[in-house]
This record gives structure tokens, C-alpha cells and sequence, in this order.
């Protein structure tokens, strides 16, 4: 009955939006044009997306994603029209990867002579604001408006801890883990930090915390000491940000945009252009010349096709995956595959194939560059080792060398509610997987044997794609996570940049000059709006307004999503710990 009211639904859907779509064709049949003096105006208040992220072909929504805001960026730095940018500012909900990379695209704007405005009611939105604050922190202008605080108040984690509420359910988490920085489990198994636990979370946020005082400091010209104590003393109020040399204006949105509009020297009936806007009329930033595929891992590492609910957790399906390397590979237009991974792990199983997907496309003369985002931890790691060169940004979260494997048994759950299970087996592990009694020694054998082969094999993983001795692969392993530049120092990857700098190897890699115009190409081809209304009508698309009203929730099931996985029976998974920055 549901099924046939959603097809119901989706049927009368398909012809209003046919209807709408006909129209609109007749109606705007003139092209999109740009003022003679531009100024760009992007909303960093929340994350930007990685690879596509149109909600049905872009009709009915548009999130704005990394590249489009990168490419805004890098076009406008040598269009005439473009005078300077405004962006405003609110959480942190960009990571430290993402605003490393947008540091860097914002210095090369600023440095061919145009301005660049940063605005925010408050730096840190009823939260931190440590990343939004470091990224404004590059605009030559930095405002803030009265009464909004500046939440430079230097990183914190959170991490669940479980065991308890566990016990009290009689629910016995049966995890075992390959080694000991590797804490996945420890959120089922412990009630607070283990030594090895605690040591590495302090010296990952040590580091990141550098990083955030070092990049303040060099955009804001003060010393780092200054910084560290206005650090210590956040979060500010908006004279005590002004007095600290942290902003350099308070005033309102209305006043920011007048400025900016100013600045440009526009007609007073002027309007700011957004990126898609833009880019609309001056195309992309790499739309001309050879070809780079530029293929995407964001989310969970699955089996299965990919997948980005309007709810729930992004998935990195390796059957789509896979489908996209090898048809880039089979390509003779493509010169190289740009590989750009944001994934915290998954399942070891799906990481190794698009591991070997990727092998694959280097024996058949394909270069591939990994570019890692946000994270590339665990699994996410894994399928970086089959690329040429591993660039990260020195925030991103990475290593996790290590793999977690068990179940939780709701045995003493199931008979505290009076509900007993009866058992017959017919072979001696034949319920080894089942959530309603714990292992067996004899199961218990065999999980110690499968965890065992999945950690060596990917100890040899690294070892070999990372030129290392046995010993070296363990002592950067462990299961322990490090920043991008601690990964760089261990020898895990090769370069710090961003994606851009990750694009300039591929056209090396490719016997380009590293300056040539390229045609940045993406694999899997985004779906056409004709195609998402095909997928509605048939009963295969999402219930996209759904998805729009529900998005805000998905930061939440985001971070709930480990915790429903792994209470999941079977298999072996190669996940970095839940952790939670800045909240």
C-alpha cells in the first residue's frame, strides 16, 4: 500500500514538474549575463558539499559543494568583471581540510588585487567557531556584527563511551581490535579513555590547534602568544575581538554588502552574483583542454552503489565506485584520474576492491593522484595506497591503520524481557554471527584469525604502496589517527594542498605542464534532471522535499551512524573512532 501511494505521488509529481520544466523553457529563453563590476558572494555559514550534490538535477534545490566554490574563486581571480567577494560566516560546520583549501584559493584571489570581505553575526553559532574563524582569518577585511561573540576558543573533543548503558541493558559488546590506538571499540567496551586512546586524541589536537594558532597569526600579522591568549580568553565579545586585532570592523550584513558593493565601484541598483550564478555565465575553472577524471569517495565505505540520502549517512558504494574508475580507465580521452577521498572507513572488503579498481587503472597507463579531504582515515586510507601520490592538507584527519570485528550479543537482553531462544546448529560456527548469544571459544578463534589476516594484509598494503619496512608500517600503524602533517612526517603521504594542488600532479603525472588548461571531468556523469524524474516516477528516487525539510539532521545521524553499525552482526571494518571537534 505505501508503495503504491509513494509511485502514486511520484506519478502526479513527474507531470507537475514536466509541466513546470516546459514552461520555464518557453519563458527564460534569453542567456545569463554578468554586471560590468562584480562581487561574489558565498555562504560559508554551513559545510560544502564533495562532488555532486544537485537534489533532483538541481530543480528543486542546490547545495553548493567545494569545487563550485574553489572554481568561483580561481575563474574570478582573472575575470575583469570580478572586483572582490563578500562571504559570511557562522559555525563550524566547514572542516579543517576544506578551510586550509579555501585559505589558500582566498590568498590567490586576494593576491591579483581584489578584496575579499568576511562577515559574521557570530563566529561560532551558539558552538566553537575555531574552523570558520580560521578561514575568515585570510580576508583582507574581517567584520563581525555588535553583540555576536568571536568563538575562537581552541578545540575540544567528544567521545561516547558506551559501556555502561550497555551493562545496564545486559547487552555484551564483543569487539576485538588491531591495535591499541585503534578505539573503535572502546566506545562499547570502555567507560572512558584507555592511555593509548587519551595520547592520541591530545596530540591530534595539539596539532590542530597549532595549526589553527599558526594560520591566524600569519593572516592577522600577530604573534602566535597573542593569539593563544585571546584563545584562552574566548569566546570574545565583539569590542574585545576588535581591540584583540581579530576583526577589523563592526557593523551589519546590509553595511557589509553596501561596502563591498562600494569597493567594486557598482551601480547603486547592483547586486551580489553567487557562485552558481557565476559560473553560469563564465563556466568552470578547468572546462577546456585534456581530460582529468575526477572521481569521488565521500562517506561510508560499503559495498553496493553509493548513496546520499536526504537523511542518514552519505555512503561510498564500491560498485559505483569502481564503475567510475573503470570507465575513466577505459577512457582514452582521460590522461589521469584525480581521486579525492572524504571518508573516515568502512568495510575492508569494499575499501580492497576499489583499492584493486584503482591498481588496475595504473597498469593500464591511467596516473592517479588521491586528494584527501576532511578525512581519509582507516578504509579511507586503504584505498588512497593505490594512487601514484597521496596529498593531504596538513588538517586532515587520517592513518587508523588498523581494522575492528565483532558483535554485540543481546543475549542477557533478550532473556531479562522473557523471550529465550532455542538453538540448533549444524555446523560448529554456524551461528557465529548471530546477535542473540555471544561467541563460542571456538568462534572466538576464528574472529582472532580473520582480524589477524585483515590487519596484516593491510600493514602489507602499506608497507608496499609506501616503500616501508614491516617495522616502520607498525609504528606508524596501530590504529592510531594523525593529522595530515603528522602523515607527512611518517612518510603516509607524500604533499600537503589541497585538491588543486593534487591537480597539478595529475597534470604532471600526465606529462602536462602543471599550469595547462585541463577539462576537469566528473565520473559517475551527475544525473540529469529528465534522469531524477525518471528514477521519482519509477519508484527509484528519493523523496527529495523530504530530503530539503530533513537536512539539517543529517550532521547528527552522521556522527549516531558508527554506533548503529557497528552493533550490526559480522564483518571485519576498517572505521577510525567516532570522535566529535568543536561541540
Amino acid at each position: 500500500m505505501l508503495r503504491f501511494i509513494v509511485r502514486l505521488f511520484a506519478a502526479i509529481g513527474f507531470l507537475v514538474v514536466a509541466a513546470i520544466v516546459a514552461a520555464v523553457v518557453l519563458v527564460t529563453r534569453h542567456e545569463p549575463t554578468l554586471p560590468d563590476n562584480v562581487v561574489l558572494e558565498l555562504d560559508l555559514k554551513g559545510p560544502l558539499a564533495e562532488g555532486g550534490a544537485e537534489r533532483f538535477g538541481g530543480f528543486l534545490g542546490h547545495e553548493t559543494t567545494l569545487r563550485e566554490v574553489l572554481d568561483t574563486l580561481e575563474r574570478g581571480r582573472t575575470d575583469p568583471r570580478v572586483k572582490g567577494l563578500l562571504a559570511h560566516f557562522g559555525g563550524d560546520g566547514i572542516g579543517f581540510a576544506q578551510a586550509q583549501e579555501l585559505r589558500g584559493a582566498i590568498e590567490r584571489f586576494r593576491a591579483s588585487g581584489r578584496f575579499a570581505i568576511a562577515f559574521a553575526e557570530a563566529y561560532g553559532d551558539s558552538g566553537s567557531g575555531n574552523r570558520s574563524y580560521l578561514l575568515a582569518s585570510a580576508f583582507d577585511e574581517v567584520w563581525l556584527q555588535p553583540l555576536g561573540l568571536l568563538s575562537l576558543t581552541g578545540l575540544s573533543a567528544q567521545v561516547p563511551f558506551a559501556r555502561g548503558a550497555l551493562d545496564k541493558l545486559d547487552v555484551q559488546a564483543q569487539l576485538m581490535q588491531r591495535e591499541e590506538f585503534k578505539s573503535f571499540a572502546d566506545t562499547f567496551t570502555k567507560t572512558d579513555f584507555t592511555p593509548a586512546h587519551r595520547e592520541m586524541v591530545e596530540a591530534l589536537l595539539g596539532d590542530l590547534t597549532n595549526q589553527v594558532v599558526d594560520g591566524v597569526a600569519k593572516s592577522r600579522r600577530l604573534a602566535p602568544a597573542a593569539v593563544r591568549a585571546a584563545m584562552d580568553k574566548a569566546p570574545l565579545l565583539d569590542k574585545e575581538a576588535l581591540d584583540a586585532k581579530l576583526v577589523d570592523k563592526l557593523g551589519y550584513a546590509d553595511e557589509a554588502k553596501e561596502v563591498a558593493l562600494r569597493r567594486a565601484d557598482a551601480p547603486a541598483d547592483s547586486d551580489t552574483v553567487s557562485p552558481k550564478e557565476y559560473l553560469a555565465v563564465a563556466g568552470p575553472a578547468n572546462g577546456s583542454g585534456p581530460t582529468i577524471a575526477m572521481i569521488h569517495a565521500a562517506g561510508t565505505i560499503t559495498s553496493g552503489k553509493s548513496d546520499k540520502p536526504g537523511v542518514g549517512e552519505v555512503t561510498a558504494g564500491a560498485e559505483t565506485i569502481v564503475q567510475a574508475i573503470e570507465d575513466a580507465a577505459e577512457d582514452s580521452a582521460v590522461k589521469a584520474i584525480l581521486f579525492r577521498i572524504d571518508s573516515g572507513g568502512g568495510g575492508v572488503t569494499a575499501s580492497e576492491t576499489i583499492r584493486r579498481a584503482l591498481t588496475k587503472a595504473r597498469e593500464s597507463g591511467k596516473p592517479v593522484i588521491a586528494s584527501m579531504g576532511d578525512t581519509a582515515a582507516s578504509g579511507g586510507y586503504w584505498i588512497a595506497l593505490a594512487a601514484d601520490r597521496i596529498v593531504a592538507s596538513p588538517g586532515t584527519i587520517t592513518g587508523s591503520i588498523g581494522v575492528v570485528a565483532g558483535k554485540m550479543s543481546l543475549n542477557g537482553l533478550s532473556e531479562r524481557l522473557g523471550v529465550h531462544w532455542g538453538v540448533v546448529d549444524t555446523g560448529r560456527n554456524a551461528g557465529m554471527w548471530s546477535p542473540l548469544r555471544p561467541f563460542s571459544p571456538s568462534e572466538e578463534e576464528r574472529l582472532t584469525a580473520i582480524i589477524d589476516a585483515s590487519y596484516a594484509t593491510f600493514l602489507g598494503r602499506v608497507a608496499e604502496a609506501r616503500h616501508m619496512t614491516p617495522e616502520q608500517a607498525r609504528a606508524a600503524a596501530k590504529g592510531r589517527v594523525w593529522s595530515g602533517a603528522q602523515a607527512r612526517e611518517l612518510g603516509l603521504v607524500d604533499d600537503l594542498g589541497g585538491v588543486d594542488a593534487a591537480l597539478r600532479l595529475a597534470k604532471q603525472a600526465a606529462k602536462l605542464d602543471p599550469d595547462a588548461a585541463v577539462t576537469l571531468k566528473a565520473y559517475p556523469k551527475p544525473k540529469s534532471l529528465l534522469q531524477e524524474i525518471r528514477d521519482l516516477a519509477s519508484g527509484k528516487g528519493d523523496l527529495v522535499e523530504t530530503a530539503a525539510l530533513l537536512a539539517e539532521l543529517r550532521p547528527v545521524l552522521g556522527q549516531l551512524s558508527p554506533l548503529v553499525q557497528a552493533a550490526r552482526s559480522g564483518g571485519v571494518e576498517a572505521r577510525m573512532p567516532p570522535m566529535m571537534l568543536d561541540r
